[in-house]
């Protein structure tokens, strides 16, 4: 479908010494749920300007710094992965408006040894990738919760959460055993209940001891201690997690949830697997709502079973463990 704006001279408000830039407002209908490309003729060829538009039933007015007589499209966008949302990391500063650090130090509900603190020492943007360290820094809560470690975890809670979705993160992951880096979502109002029976999708998980294979996995169910879980893991067919950059991907659809490494699908869960104990009228919970993105590295915890505590069996000399982030990129499909 492709439409034709209508254009309006944007009037000056004041007066000014510089020449002001010329400018149009367009203005269209969507549809909700729909996206949109706009497009300006340029000789027989028409170019995209900005970024994809998602509809939502009104109409949406746009700002273009353009000649009043320039020539405008808008082009529903139809069979093909959207781009919504992407953080490159390019900047010297964790984005804000895209992620927040957690901070805690109660073991992430995994009996793990880590203080999760909002220092720049533990996460930050260096050198167009985002760094998320851990280090043996003990730190003791105001309530007297000690933990021998200090990490970091952030989310994008209310910045960046999705209903369906393809989610890819090219990363490359630390080492060292006891050490536990994720790339994981969880639902932003959970309606479906607490956990697990609200869900969770583990995009990326990986055990510092065993970096040949990288693990995902989706935890539904009921309340814990009623919880449920399916998943699994692959190798690398090359370098391991923590030798090389790998991509990561999750094409998350409402009836299934596919991964992928380096472009290679390598797991796909369906609807008929997981369910919720919790769930109204819907097949599909709890992956219906709209979920968030986390990253972190925890030291410790019940995910290595009776070795958790192997961490501390680290020289000095292997801290920091730091999980480098290239980038995320997120798409939407359009039906």
């Amino acid at each position: 479908m492709k439409l034709l704006l209508a254009l309006l001279p944007l009037p000056l408000l004041g007066q000014s010494l510089l020449k002001p830039e010329p400018a149009v407002i367009l203005t269209f209908p969507t549809a909700e749920g729909s996206f949109y490309q706009i497009e300006k003729q340029d000789g027989e060829k028409w170019q995209p300007v900005g970024g994809p538009l998602k509809g939502d039933g009104g109409k949406v007015t746009k700002t273009i710094q353009e000649a009043a007589d320039a020539k405008f499209r808008l082009t529903k966008l139809q069979k093909q992965w959207v781009p919504v949302w992407s953080d490159e990391f390019e900047g010297t500063e964790i984005d804000r408006s895209k992620w927040s650090n957690e901070v805690n130090g109660y073991g992430g509900g995994n009996n793990e040894l880590q203080y999760y603190s909002a220092a720049p020492k533990y996460s930050s943007v260096r050198d167009g990738k985002l760094n998320l360290s851990v280090f043996r820094d003990a730190h003791t809560t105001s309530d007297g919760k000690k933990q021998p470690y200090s990490s970091a975890r952030l989310h994008s809670m209310y910045r960046g959460e999705w209903t369906y979705a393809r989610i890819e993160i090219r990363a490359k992951l630390p080492s060292g055993q006891g050490i536990w880096p994720a790339i994981w979502m969880l639902p932003t109002n959970s309606p479906h209940g607490g956990w697990a029976a609200g869900g969770e999708i583990d995009i990326v998980e990986s055990r510092g001891s065993e970096v040949d294979k990288t693990i995902g996995t989706l935890h539904f169910g009921d309340n814990w201690p009623k919880n449920a879980y399916k998943g699994g893991n692959t190798k690398f067919p090359g370098k391991n997690a923590a030798e090389e950059f790998h991509t990561y991907m999750i094409e998350w659809k409402k009836d299934e949830i596919s991964w992928f490494l380096d472009g290679k699908k390598w797991q796909t869960i369906e609807k008929k697997d997981w369910f919720s104990a919790n769930a109204r009228k819907s097949d599909t919970a709890p992956f219906d709502s709209p979920f968030h993105l986390i990253f972190n590295v925890a030291a410790g915890g019940h995910f290595f079973g009776d070795t958790k505590q192997d961490v501390n069996k680290l020289p000095d000399s292997a801290f920091p463990q730091t999980m480098l982030i290239d980038y995320v990129r997120v798409s939407q499909w359009a039906e």
